[in-house]
């Protein structure tokens, strides 16, 4: 750690959450996600989901560094996977990253795993959980 606590050389996550979508305005660059969510509540699995954003802030990055973006399964698998490059021009800015997924098929209820990696390292794990409701069939007597 460098003496006013930062991480030398390794960014640090600030935010990462799910959303429908994300707006940006263009004259004010000021972000509005909307549809913040954490859980599907569904009939059935599987269940596909059309679109969702993982949104990213980081800072304390130097330079051009390598992310990736993973869903894991509760079985542990990758079912989402997504990466680039991301460029911080100043250590003490914000930088902030919009991924979007679409057609993402979750297979089983329970809690999915997503994990932003930068640098090669693990910065962030955000919690996703699906749930299918029990449904009473059972017809009820007075």
């Amino acid at each position: 750690m460098t003496e006013n606590g930062r991480n030398a050389g390794k960014p640090t996550a600030l935010a990462m959450v799910v959303c429908d979508t994300v707006l940006r305005d263009e004259s004010t660059k000021k972000m509005a996600l909307v549809g913040l969510f954490d859980m599907i509540s569904t009939p059935q699995v599987p269940v596909r989901h059309d679109r969702m954003h993982i949104f990213i802030s980081v800072t304390d990055g130097h330079g051009r560094m390598p992310f990736l973006v993973q869903c894991r399964a509760p079985d542990e698998r990758i079912i989402f996977e997504a990466g680039g490059e991301v460029e911080f021009m100043d250590p003490l800015a914000v930088t902030d990253l919009n991924i979007e997924a679409r057609g993402l098929i979750f297979h089983v209820q329970g809690t999915y795993i997503f994990e932003f990696y930068c640098g090669g390292e693990l910065l962030a794990m955000r919690r996703f959980t699906v749930v299918c409701p029990a449904t009473d069939t059972s017809e009820s007597s007075s």
